[in-house]
């Protein structure tokens, strides 16, 4: 990208905003947390739609515009991506069985499936956020 100056701060103002929207999930699930631990079952629902709806529409944004265009500059990283986007849909699947145990209303049960999903999260978030700053510092083709 260093022979596109326009495309490198582009793309550095969009691993900016990925890395925003990371952080938003993580406020988002604080209160959740935070909702669970007082055993609050309407406040956990309210919490966990919030939490949803914010990683579903992250991970559809990655999905349907950042990922395509960075396949388009990097066709090398199309591995790297399709395996992002697989575990998208796990985190999918996870976050849609969280959501039936949030529905029951018990927020002990919630706690400790969420706990998992939301380090997988975190995981994964780490390695889009290498990638893209790696893209930056021109160490990939």
């Amino acid at each position: 990208m260093n022979d596109q100056p326009g495309l490198a701060l582009r793309m550095r103002r969009e691993t900016r905003v990925i890395s925003a929207q990371h952080r938003a999930l993580d406020e988002f699930y604080l209160r959740l947390a935070s909702a669970l631990d007082a055993g609050e079952p309407e406040g956990t629902r309210a919490a966990f739609a919030r939490f949803s709806d914010a990683l579903e529409a992250h991970l559809a944004l990655e999905d349907s515009l950042y990922f395509p265009a960075l396949r388009g500059l990097r066709p090398a990283l199309g591995r790297d991506l399709a395996a992002l986007c697989a575990e998208h849909d796990g985190l999918r699947t996870r976050l849609a069985a969280v959501a039936r145990l949030v529905e029951r209303g018990s927020c002990a049960d919630c706690v400790h499936p969420l706990e998992h999903l939301v380090a997988d999260l975190a995981e994964h978030e780490g390695r889009e956020e290498g990638l893209l700053t790696s893209l930056q510092k021109g160490d990939h083709p």
